[in-house]
């Protein structure tokens, strides 16, 4: 395995771990590659009855370009697993395990409707913007009944 590949890989599992405990979802899992049909690192991830994927980037620098492509990738991704919504995460430079929930997570409008249980009555534009949140402040949106 490359030491790229054994990065991601261990910030995917970081992720599963950090988020079983924090929403206490044992169903949270990293899933297997799909080729050229991903489906997302993580499966597994519910909100109001809404089921989720999370795409896991672990990098060490973000070009805003690198940053759309993520983008463009997880919106794919959320398509191919027939999720209701998609949560990009991406590690943050200095984050470690005690401060976990401080990494970046992103999601368009559509998604975050989803996660917070609301509704949205936004035209089809507003729905594709992506928003910025802390991977701790989705945690919130998810369980917050």
């Amino acid at each position: 395995m490359s030491r790229q590949r054994k990065k991601g890989t261990n910030f995917e599992s970081s992720i599963v771990k950090w988020l079983r405990e924090r929403l206490g979802i044992e169903t949270i899992e990293r899933q297997a590659m799909h080729g050229s049909r991903d489906t997302g690192d993580i499966k597994g991830l519910v909100a109001h009855g809404f089921n989720g994927i999370v795409e896991a980037k672990d990098h060490k620098s973000i070009s805003p370009s690198l940053l759309e492509k993520w983008k463009a990738q997880t919106v794919v991704e959320r398509e191919n697993a027939g999720a209701d919504f998609a949560l990009l995460v991406v590690h943050r430079n200095g984050v470690g395990a005690t401060r976990f929930g401080l990494n970046d997570c992103y999601m368009q409008v559509r998604d975050l409707v989803k996660v917070m249980g609301a509704e949205c009555h936004a035209g089809e534009s507003a729905m594709g913007l992506w928003v910025h949140v802390t991977l701790e402040d989705a945690c919130k949106m998810i369980e917050d009944e």
